[in-house]
């Protein structure tokens, strides 16, 4: 979908440019090449384009929406207060943003925590554990530093060093950003990445009042509607979701977790404060 490789691009330019920054300065380690700081950097650079781009990305009014985003923020907390969850002091988990799209189902979170939520799986998703359960799976991926990872494998240091050695300080930015940036085809998480999301997005939602098994009821609609429906990139990519629920299941089963929805009339009303698209508003 156009849309959710703009978010890649997006991310991959805030990667090449910031981490271009540190390996300039020396700052490498062997095995975590930067700080956790170094993924707010990144977050920041990623929400920065997002605003920029009020077409591609219309961020909904918190001010003319509060108890929408008061409902949503207070999901996201119950969830960060996790004790798996390490970096909830210094990531903006607290920086949720609602983009009004209904056209996409999906929901995202940037390096450093910075999480986005479409109205389309809002208003598509039966229960607000299905929405925990999607968003546990993010974080996840922020949380295990996925974005880090894959600059340090798809760039590492010796390419990046030979490109710096090619330029001067003056012209290094541009210079590294072409010819990275060429190499760029969209921001997708290996299989690897993936599973380990599905399996921490269990283990965070063990410790709320959520069905631990929350992403598995995402995964098992839009698997039931197949072409009914705009497949997420972070599931057509990975042509396994049969898989991918069966494994979440076994994991919930094995942690002995409540998989039980509970009540969602509150989930309901989270619904009805959303904006309502022309569709919605016919008699």
């Amino acid at each position: 979908m156009k849309v959710l490789k703009s978010i890649g691009k997006i991310i991959l330019f805030a990667l090449t440019v910031t981490g271009i920054f540190y390996f300039y300065v020396g700052y490498i380690e062997d095995d975590a090449l930067m700080e956790p700081e170094f993924d707010i950097q990144l977050g920041r650079q990623t929400v920065a384009g997002i605003a920029a781009d009020t077409v591609e990305y219309p961020i909904l009014s918190p001010t003319e929406y509060p108890e929408a985003y008061a409902y949503l923020q207070s999901l996201v907390r119950d969830l960060v207060a996790s004790p798996e969850v390490k970096y909830k002091d210094i990531f903006k988990y607290d920086s949720v943003q609602i983009i009004n799209n209904d056209d996409v189902l999906n929901a995202f979170c940037s390096p450093g925590g910075y999480i986005y939520v479409y109205t389309g799986l809002i208003k598509y998703l039966d229960a607000k554990d299905h929405l925990a359960g999607v968003l546990g799976h993010e974080i996840a991926h922020a949380e295990l530093r996925h974005s880090s990872i894959r600059l340090q494998r798809e760039y590492g240091r010796d390419k990046l060093l030979t490109l710096l050695v090619l330029t001067t300080p003056a012209t290094i930015g541009d210079a590294v950003k072409l010819k990275l940036l060429n190499e760029l085809t969209g921001l997708h998480y290996s299989r690897n990445q993936e599973a380990e999301a599905d399996e921490w997005s269990v283990r965070y939602l063990k410790e709320t009042p959520f069905a631990c098994d929350g992403t598995a009821g995402f995964f098992n609609k839009l698997l039931k509607e197949g072409d009914n429906v705009n497949i997420p990139e972070f599931l057509s990519d990975h042509p396994d979701s049969k898989a991918r629920v069966r494994d979440i299941t076994a994991l919930a089963k094995s942690e002995g977790c409540n998989t039980q929805l509970g009540d969602q009339s509150d989930w309901r009303n989270f619904q009805q404060m959303l904006p309502k698209n022309e569709a919605e508003k016919k008699p």
